[in-house]
């Protein structure tokens, strides 16, 4: 049902030619949407939106974007859908303003519950400003099937990423609601040696079951700093922000 047709996608030719690396320090932004619909933002900065600095990163779940689309939150993106209807693609979305290339796109095999949509993760490399290449990986953990399915699909892109070397970022709702799910990520985690990212007010996380969905992990560089902002008014989960600077 609603199987999206071409994956990644990019509306923008603006990927082809930006070669300016990423900051020394820059702000990552990692947000399950929940479809909201942000079509009047799609040219203003998510600055605008929240109460942040300039964030060069956005790492973002259950977007939605128009076919012919050429921003979101004002900078250019690719796309990984899981769910594609007449006039608009949903999915995880990574946006940047700074050099940014599609690596690899990861839809599910399995579709939740069975028969309804597949989930995706979507693999993006981004040079930084000392030249190395940054892997950035945004996904959005499928849901509602046995655990064997939620590890098998995780192995399934892990295995995209075990030959990769250097700098490493993965965010996203991960749909970690029980202990075993919790489990079964940190011991992924560990085999691609990332350190998760803690925050100073992670009562202010999505939670399930009383088990955070949202994560970010890292590796190749300094954290500077984290936070969580509150924003029930405009989705169901709560933004991660943080910054990193090049070890």
């Amino acid at each position: 049902m609603y199987k999206p047709k071409s994956t990644p996608i990019s509306h923008s030719l603006h990927l082809q030619t930006v070669s300016t690396p990423l900051p020394a320090c820059f702000t990552l932004v990692c947000w399950n949407l929940q479809k909201v619909d942000f079509a009047h933002f799609i040219h203003r900065p998510i600055e605008n939106l929240l109460p942040i600095d300039q964030a060069q990163l956005l790492s973002l779940q259950e977007a939605g974007a128009w076919a012919q689309q050429n921003k979101f939150f004002d900078l250019p993106f690719v796309m990984a859908p899981n769910i594609q209807t007449r006039k608009k693609h949903f999915g995880v979305l990574t946006a940047s303003s700074h050099s940014m290339s599609a690596h690899h796109q990861c839809l599910t095999h399995s579709r939740e519950l069975g028969w309804i949509t597949h989930k995706t993760a979507l693999i993006t490399q981004h040079r930084l400003a000392n030249d190395e290449t940054l892997t950035h990986v945004n996904i959005h953990a499928i849901n509602f099937v046995p655990h064997r399915l939620f590890k098998k699909e995780l192995q399934v892109l892990w295995s995209k990423l075990s030959h990769l070397e250097g700098p490493m970022i993965v965010s996203g709702d991960f749909n970690t609601w029980n202990k075993t799910r919790l489990k079964t990520l940190q011991h992924a985690i560990a085999q691609l040696q990332l350190t998760k990212v803690d925050y100073p007010e992670s009562h202010a996380i999505k939670t399930l079951l009383r088990k955070p969905l949202d994560h970010i992990f890292f590796r190749g560089l300094k954290l500077h700093s984290s936070q969580v902002i509150s924003v029930p008014d405009i989705s169901d989960h709560n933004p991660l922000i943080a910054t990193f600077c090049v070890a």
